[in-house]
C-alpha cells in the first residue's frame, strides 16, 4: 500500500480492496473466456461435378456423407467425404441414389434406384461397394436411419407397392415390424439398443399413432404413455436417444405440437401433470 496515503485514506482502501480484487478477478476470467470462445473453420466440400451438393452426416472420423449432383447436373448421387477427397458412391444401376446417415465405421445408408429407375431400394455402402438390402414383399425399401452397430431402420413396399411396413435390418436381413393394426407404418429413427421409432395407421378412424418397437414387438407409445388422459394424440415418433427418450410430434387441444417422451423407471404408469404440455412420460413394461 503506498506510504503517502494517510491513516483514513488507508482504512478506506482497505475497506474497497477486496471488491476491486473480485471485480478485477472477473474481468480476467471475462477476458480468458472472450480468448478461447469457440470459432469455426470452413471446409469447402466441393461437388461431385455439378453445381450443387449437401451434407447430411459426419461421423466421429469427420467423414461427411450427402448428396451431389454429377457433372452437367445430370443426377443426384450420395458421396462420402474423406482425406479431402469426395467420393462418387454410384447406384444399384439407376440414376440416381442418396444418402442419409454414415456410421462411425465408414459406412453410409440411403436409397438408390435400380436398373431403368424400376424401383428404390435401400443400401449401405462399405469397403467400396453399395449392397441392396433388399426389398420386404414389394419393389421397393428405403432407408431412413442407422445405429453405431450398423442396424438400419427405414420403410419398404409390401404387397405389390401397396403399402409400406417400417423394417430393422440387423444381421444380413430385413425384418417386417409390422403396423398398429392399420395398413402402413413408418420408420424414422433407431437407437443403439435397437428400439426403433415411428409411426403407423391404427385400426378405426384414429388416424396415425407413433409407435416404439423393442422386447420384439411395435407398441403404441399413446398407449405406453396413457396419451389422452393428458389431453394428447401422439401421431409420429421421430427419433429415440440411447437413453431411451423420444420426440415427435402429435395432436393436442386441435393444434399439432412437439413432444418429449422421457422413460419413467417404476412400474407404476405417471399421469403427467396437466400444465406439463411439453413432457409426455410414459412407463416402462
Amino acid at each position: 500500500m503506498p506510504r503517502y496515503l494517510n491513516p483514513h485514506q488507508r482504512s478506506a482502501l482497505n475497506r474497497i480492496s477486496p471488491f476491486v480484487r473480485r471485480a478485477s478477478a472477473g474481468m480476467a476470467l471475462v477476458a480468458a473466456f472472450g480468448a478461447y470462445a469457440q470459432t469455426y473453420a470452413i471446409t469447402d466440400l466441393g461437388s461431385l461435378g455439378g453445381s450443387f451438393s449437401m451434407a447430411l452426416g459426419v461421423n466421429a472420423r469427420g467423414e461427411v456423407t450427402g448428396n451431389s449432383f454429377t457433372a452437367g447436373d445430370q443426377a443426384p448421387h450420395a458421396f462420402i467425404y474423406s482425406d479431402g477427397k469426395m467420393l462418387d458412391l454410384g447406384t444399384l444401376g439407376g440414376t440416381s441414389s442418396y444418402a442419409d446417415a454414415i456410421d462411425d465405421q465408414g459406412q453410409v445408408f440411403g436409397t438408390t434406384y435400380t436398373a431403368g429407375n424400376a424401383s428404390l431400394r435401400a443400401f449401405v455402402y462399405a469397403n467400396g461397394k453399395m449392397t441392396d438390402l433388399g426389398p420386404l414383399a414389394g419393389a421397393s425399401s428405403h432407408a431412413q436411419s442407422v445405429n453405431a452397430a450398423g442396424e438400419v431402420a427405414g420403410s419398404a413396399y409390401i404387397g405389390g407397392s401397396v403399402s409400406l411396413h417400417a423394417y430393422l435390418y440387423r444381421d444380413g436381413s430385413m425384418q417386417d415390424l409390422g403396423t398398429l393394426g392399420g395398413a402402413s407404418s413408418f420408420a424414422y429413427g433407431i437407437n443403439d439398443a435397437g428400439q426403433v421409432v415411428g409411426t403407423s395407421n391404427v385400426a378405426g378412424p384414429d388416424g396415425a399413432h407413433a409407435f416404439v418397437y423393442r422386447d420384439g414387438a411395435m407398441q403404441d407409445l399413446n398407449e405406453l404413455a396413457r396419451a389422452s388422459e393428458a389431453g394428447w394424440t401422439l401421431n409420429s415418433a421421430r427419433a429415440i436417444s440411447a437413453s431411451g427418450q423420444i420426440v415427435g410430434f402429435g395432436t393436442r387441444s386441435g393444434e399439432t405440437a412437439a413432444f418429449l417422451l422421457t422413460p419413467v423407471t417404476s412400474a407404476k404408469t405417471d399421469v403427467p401433470p396437466r400444465d406439463d404440455a411439453s413432457r409426455v412420460r410414459f412407463a416402462t413394461r
